[in-house]
């Protein structure tokens, strides 16, 4: 098992290292009527690149590279959302075992490139506004 984690670990560290001196993007994650996703995470991935940003009250989010002054390459990025859970209905102090399940805020097909239908092609810095649908 600590293997596989070391592995992991610098597999995500390559491709870091392999997102460097690029664009920032930027956008909104909203519902069809509008209304923001509070909540969660937006992650682009391509064959050598994986960056993600995580959503804002607004609905905002960000990706930009491993510091504040790298970016994502241009390239082709399938796109998908994670963490869109609403776990509000846990009460706080609750031991795990008796804790609720969270709630699903998104349909799960956005969980997964391959299903989400979302692509952007990155050219420069630039904004991508995502439209999700409820479950």
């Amino acid at each position: 098992m600590k293997h596989s984690s070391t592995l992991l670990a610098l597999f995500f560290c390559v491709l870091l290292v392999g997102c460097s001196k690029g664009a920032t993007v930027k956008g909104k994650v909203t519902f069809s009527d509008g209304t923001p996703l509070t909540i969660g995470e937006v992650f682009f991935q391509s064959d050598t690149c994986a960056v993600s940003g995580r959503i804002q009250p607004d609905g905002s989010y960000k990706l930009s590279g491993a510091t504040e002054k790298d970016g994502i390459p241009p390239g082709h990025y399938g796109v998908k959302i994670v963490g869109a859970y609403d776990s509000s209905n846990t009460p706080p102090g609750t031991m795990p075992q008796k804790a609720k399940q969270p709630i699903p805020l998104i349909n799960a097909k956005f969980e997964k490139t391959e299903t989400s239908g979302l692509t952007c092609d990155v050219k420069g810095t630039m904004t991508y506004d995502i439209t999700v649908e409820k479950p």
